[in-house]
């Protein structure tokens, strides 16, 4: 593909909002590509929120309401074919993102060469053993390499995410109205929807939610979406001091929340990745994933793991029964960690 400005490009990002803001580098790389391009992304609703006020992007496009099935594949094809977009940049991996943009009759295409969907490509990229065990951000990176871009591998780029003042102000005046205002704000993601091998016990995350708050005089506020609220409301019975978030808020009013926070701990999931992107100090908790390819990105950031003979095993529960991974990981070292941050 040559290095030309004026492209009318379509993002196809990922469905997943850890993927989501580890794409947010790619996007970067795109726009620089291709400075005077109209870059617009094609996002299911859950992960809008998160290319929201991004500078990179001129426009986002919602796909994935109640219909559903061929039909909306069809419209959406329609809809994209009538936009005159001339070059489409797959960063979700499905058969399904490469049939709608070869439906689109979009001139160039280009994606993994995975999922039985090469035929649909102009520009199939392989899937390397290398960019495998490179950090997931590499992933899509690679991507805009093929296309052209220049891409530093000895760095990891770090995402970043943009809130507005419109929604800064919003977080303060929450805070005030909670009586929250001044005090020191520490946060817990105690959820994780990969499912338990993530999940380290949300009574620990509440040991340290309790010590942090209580020797520097502050307040813990958890986040999590309707899906957490299990986990965040046994966060709250063990720490009835906590002002539980869980389904009460947007995702960018708790992105504006997280923003104000003075530390955040948290599971292998996509809230870490939101922390870390907000420039939060992050320490993030990690069991039967990888820090490696998909840990938090940034100078404010720390991991806390165990490592066994089983791990990373990738599962989303122990096929063992132990999840030793999580349960060997004390209080006391997350603390350690959080503090070493804010020191």
């Amino acid at each position: 593909m040559r290095k030309e400005s004026g492209k009318n490009i379509i993002v196809r990002v990922p469905n997943w909002i850890g993927d989501a803001v580890m794409c947010l580098p790619a996007l970067d790389a795109l726009k620089r590509l291709f400075p005077s391009s109209m870059i617009a992304v094609l996002a299911k609703p859950k992960v809008v929120p998160i290319f929201e006020n991004n500078p990179a992007i001129s426009e986002i496009l919602e796909y994935g309401g109640k219909k559903g099935g061929i039909l909306e594949k069809i419209n959406i094809s329609s809809e994209l074919k009538a936009r005159g977009f001339d070059t489409a940049v797959l960063f979700q991996n499905a058969f399904e993102a490469a049939f709608i943009s070869f439906l689109s009759r979009i001139p160039e295409r280009a994606g993994y060469a995975r999922d039985l969907r090469s035929a649909f490509l102009t520009k199939a990229v392989p899937v390397t053993t290398e960019i495998k065990k490179k950090h997931h951000v590499f992933y899509y990176l690679n991507l805009i390499e093929a296309l052209g871009g220049s891409i530093d591998g000895k760095e990891t780029p770090v995402p970043r995410l943009y809130i507005s003042d419109g929604e800064a102000s919003w977080a303060r005046e929450f805070l005030v109205k909670e009586g929250l205002s001044g005090r020191p704000l520490f946060g817990g993601a105690p959820g994780a929807s990969y499912g338990p091998a993530k999940m380290w016990p949300p009574e620990r995350f509440a040991s340290v939610l309790r010590e942090l708050a209580g020797a520097r005089k502050g307040a813990a506020l958890v986040f999590g979406g309707p899906d957490d609220k299990a986990a965040c409301g046994a966060l709250k019975g063990a720490f009835p001091d906590a002002v539980d978030l869980s389904g009460a808020l947007t995702l960018r009013q708790s992105m504006a929340l997280m923003s104000l926070l003075d530390a955040f701990i948290t599971n292998d999931s996509g809230p870490m990745h939101i922390a870390a992107a907000l420039g939060v100090p992050t320490v993030a908790i990690f069991g039967s994933t990888d820090a490696t390819l998909t840990g938090p990105l940034g100078k404010k950031t720390a991991v806390v793991g165990k490592e066994m003979e089983c791990s990373p095993c990738f599962e989303r529960e122990c096929r063992l029964g132990h999840y030793k991974c999580l349960r060997d990981i004390g209080t006391d070292e997350v603390l350690r960690a959080v503090k070493g941050l804010l020191a």
